[in-house]
């Protein structure tokens, strides 16, 4: 089973039949594959199957359709337990962004997170999950796969936004604070904050 994100709707590539009341389509062919295709069948679900004997093979063939674009990001504890989210563009996020030319993904992920937030001393504890997410940028569309890391701040906790990227806030949150705001975020996150109570 694959899963990639459309800000908040899912699309579950899976074998088998629907379950329930969820939506789902099969594809006769690459061509239904198209993501502009795809969600006009969302109607006003959040979720949808799209179904095959093979699912990997599909949505490698989904992805044929996008421009692939590797990415890195994490979740930032500081010695207190508190954790680290960012207001951008109106939801709040974690720390994020493309991997360059010669980079690792470990490296990006902690670049991203001292040019995002001001943090300097930070270090990875380890690796999360991958997400994927599809989006339309400059008339093409894109999918972009997130390697996350759980990271820790060692250091000054003092932050500062980087406006460039439209984040407004910063903010170091505890429980019950934290799981709100998680709740109401991008499908991605709540699916790295999944994975980080999973590490726990």
């Amino acid at each position: 089973m694959q899963i990639i994100w459309h800000e908040d709707k899912a699309l579950v590539f899976k074998s088998g039949d629907s379950e329930g009341d969820v939506p789902c389509v099969r594809i006769g062919d690459e061509s239904g594959l198209n993501p502009a295709n795809l969600l006009q069948k969302f109607d006003n679900n959040n979720i949808l199957y799209v179904l095959s004997d093979d699912p990997g093979r599909t949505f490698e063939h989904f992805l044929g359709h996008t421009t692939l674009v590797e990415a890195a990001g994490g979740t930032v504890e500081d010695g207190e337990g508190r954790m680290l989210m960012m207001l951008r563009r109106g939801r709040w996020d974690l720390p994020k962004g493309h991997v360059e030319p010669g980079e690792s993904h470990e490296e990006a992920a902690l670049r991203e997170v001292a040019e995002e937030t001001g943090l300097q001393q930070v270090s990875i504890v380890g690796p999360l999950t991958t997400t994927q997410h599809f989006y339309r940028m400059h008339g093409r569309w894109e999918t972009k796969r997130t390697r996350w890391y759980r990271l820790r701040c060692e250091g000054a906790t003092t932050t500062v936004p980087q406006t460039e990227e439209e984040i407004t806030e910063i903010r170091w949150m505890r429980e019950p604070e934290l799981w709100q705001r998680v709740a109401g975020s991008y499908g991605t996150i709540r699916e790295v904050f999944e994975a980080y109570l999973q590490s726990e």
